[in-house]
Formats: structure tokens, sequence, C-alpha cells
């Protein structure tokens, strides 16, 4: 070969391999992948309030009920013994000995963020109440990842073996691989020496087993 044949060739392979890397950081710029997951954690707790205060408190009603006359005694006293005779009081069909008295109604209100709740009654009160609170722990997992690279560019270096020559010969260079799948197209550029130095160019195909 003429050594200007030669260096058309040789002009000819740094073309081929300024594309091959133009393609390849073009091909390897790949799109982020962003994976969110989330774990959420749901726990009730149990919250309770004993004798709370009433916001409000009204008489909404008063209601007649006949009380047994207690001697030496006075109407406060009767009315303490109101929730426990009214029971009894109802089995009795004469109301001779018995005196009216007109009993109030209270509604109060206990109202807090947790909870809203009413009683109303004589005298009533709230002991206690429980709240189940409900609380949520979300964890949340972001993952970025790419894509795997479908486009290889690997250097090489070894030796050839020529059947032309019936020889082998030291060669390197540089290769540009496509994997699509288990099968693989590229092509190959480098030099080969064995008494004077070479140029290639040539076409790779490869089928991946494992």
């Amino acid at each position: 070969m003429s050594n200007k044949k030669r260096l058309l060739y040789c002009a000819l392979v740094a073309v081929v391999l300024l594309a091959a890397l133009a393609i390849y950081n073009r091909c390897s710029s790949r799109a982020e992948v962003v994976k969110v997951e989330r774990d959420t954690v749901v726990i009730h707790d149990t919250v309770p309030y004993y004798h709370p205060t009433p916001k409000d408190s009204a008489i909404v009603k008063y209601v007649t009920r006949y009380l047994p006359v207690v001697k030496n005694d006075t109407v406060s006293r009767v009315v303490e013994h109101f929730r426990e005779t009214t029971q009894m009081m109802e089995h009795f069909a004469d109301t001779s000995n018995m005196i009216a008295v007109e009993v109030p109604i209270t509604s109060k209100h206990y109202n807090a963020p947790e909870y809203d709740a009413w009683v109303s009654g004589y005298e009533p009160s709230l002991d206690s109440i429980k709240v189940y609170q409900r609380t949520e722990y979300i964890t949340e997992r972001v993952t970025i990842s790419k894509p795997p690279n479908k486009w290889e560019l690997d250097a090489f270096a070894g030796i050839d073996y020529r059947s032309r020559h019936e020889t082998y010969m030291p060669s390197a260079g540089i290769e540009l691989t496509y994997k699509p799948s288990r099968l693989q197209v590229g092509v190959r550029a480098g030099v080969s020496r064995m008494d004077k130095t070479e140029s290639f160019v040539g076409a790779v195909v490869r089928y991946r087993i494992f």
C-alpha cells in the first residue's frame, strides 16, 4: 500500500472513530428514572380524660316527680334521694303521703379539640371519656437510577491471527457495540503490526449466552 493510500485509510479510520465517539456521547445521556416508595404505619393511641370541665350548662326542662314525705327533713334532703327513690315510687299507686317535686333537667356540653360530648339529667356529670387518636407515620424513599445503557465503547488490545499471513499479529483499538438484547452488533477500528503498522475497520456481531 502506498503512503498516500495509507494516509487516506488512516484518515477514514479517524473519522469512523470520531463518529463512534459522537454517537456514544449522544446515546449515553439517558433520562433519570425516579422511583418513590412510601410506607405508612397507623397507630391508635388511647387518650383518657378524667373529670372534664363542662364548657356550657343549661336547664332544658322540668319534670314532676312524687317523693315520700320524710318527717324532720328538708326538701333538699328529699331531692338528694331522688335517684334512689324514683324506681321505688313507680310501684306506689297512692300518692297521698307524697310530695310533688319539680326536678330540673340540665344539659351540659363538654368540648375539647379531640372530642365533643353532651350529657343531660339531674345534676349530670361526665366522669371520664376516652379518645382513640389515630396517627399516621409515613416514610418516603426516593431512588434515582438510570436505565441500562445499550451503547458501550471499549478499548481492546490483544493478538489476532491472520490467515492470509498465517501468523499472529498484535493489535489494539476501540470498539463501539450496541446491545439491545442478547444479540450485540458493533464496529471496531484499530491498528495491528507485523512487519509494518496497518489500520483496520471491521464489524462485530455477538450473541450473549449467559
